[in-house]
């Protein structure tokens, strides 16, 4: 937030919280509930997902959270803002619905909800990935929201330059279809190009440049395996119509949380991307030319890390995914 204090999300138990001068608030309240699966604990990816802050928020201080919400159909993945208070311990007041997954698509599913969200102030357009649900049809259905990355504008209206505006058979808000389950998605500072990272199934975890109308595939175009092994779709294969990865990881990552570095801290990467790992436990530098991938590196973190942020001075932010869970902050020495 301008003052340097953060907002962090705890994905299970739904809470948001504030982080300042090192020390944790209490969670804060007038957040909505979220979805609990009714099932094993580790079958359930549903829960409290993003946080952004409207571009003008030191001015009224909205504040936006994705999250896995309850309904009669089971769950949406749905997008609310309110104002956040001021003091030790703020409330989120004047809480409001401006998104919600179209009823027809919400379903009992704990999984791949994907939930991420980025938000370009140039254009006043806020980005949400939601993936498949764990059902690999509905990626290629252009009616369903699942399994697609959907534009909108900040009161939660499709932007009126959407691809598929006007195609009957394609949904208003989709900017990009075809995905699997993308939670990580990062706009370029410099070009505002819409990048995301997406998992793979068994391997094949993907970063991909998103261009507006693109399918990206899935199922049909991956570099991984079904869980048992069997193979899908085309095997890094092409398919018309289709966009290939721009750049396929050669280990499994589960890619979640990214963000473009930019600072005096850090600088000789300034222009890579920062992609969290929660099944490598790691941080993977992703150098971008242009737009093009140049070289990878693997930073061990030894903590599934679940999202990264870049604070304006450059040093990294990383929310790890553990037995206690941590907000680690990485500095140069």
């Amino acid at each position: 937030m301008p003052d340097g204090a953060l907002l962090v999300t705890e994905r299970n138990d739904g809470r948001l919280r504030v982080v300042r001068d090192g020390k944790l608030s209490d969670p804060v309240e007038g957040v909505p509930e979220v979805f609990r699966f009714e099932g094993e604990t580790n079958r359930s990816q549903a829960g409290l997902f993003d946080v952004r802050l409207h571009p003008d928020f030191a001015d009224n201080r909205l504040v936006y959270l994705s999250l896995a919400a309850p309904t009669d159909r089971g769950a949406s993945v749905r997008i609310v803002r309110g104002r956040l208070g001021e003091g030790e311990s703020p409330r989120l007041e004047n809480v409001e619905t401006i998104f919600d997954m179209q009823e027809a698509d919400q379903d009992s599913s704990g999984l791949h909800f994907g939930g991420r969200m980025a938000i370009d102030a140039k254009n006043r357009a806020l980005f949400l990935t939601i993936g498949e649900r764990r059902n690999i049809s509905r990626s290629q259905d252009g009616e369903d929201q699942a399994g697609s990355v959907l534009r909108m504008t900040l009161d939660g209206e499709p932007m009126k330059d959407n691809p598929f505006l006007k195609d009957s058979e394609r949904n208003d808000f989709i900017f990009a279809m075809g995905a699997r389950n993308p939670q990580a998605i990062a706009l370029h500072p410099q070009t505002g190009e819409v990048w995301t990272a997406d998992h793979g199934p068994k391997g094949g975890d993907r970063l991909d440049r998103i261009e507006a109308g693109a399918n990206l595939g899935w199922p049909y175009i991956t570099a991984g395996v079904d869980y048992s092994g069997a193979p899908l779709g085309l095997a890094g294969g092409t398919r018309e119509g289709m966009t290939k990865p721009l750049h396929v990881f050669s280990e499994t990552v589960a890619p979640s949380g990214a963000a473009f570095h930019q600072g005096k801290m850090f600088a000789k990467w300034n222009g890579s991307l920062l992609v969290g790992g929660l099944a490598n436990q790691a941080l993977m530098r992703v150098s971008v030319n242009g737009q093009d991938v140049g070289d990878v590196e693997k930073i061990d973190i030894g903590r599934r890390v679940r999202d990264v942020e870049v604070a304006p001075d450059g040093s990294i932010w990383l929310v790890t995914e553990h037995a206690d869970g941590e907000l680690v902050q990485l500095t140069s020495k």
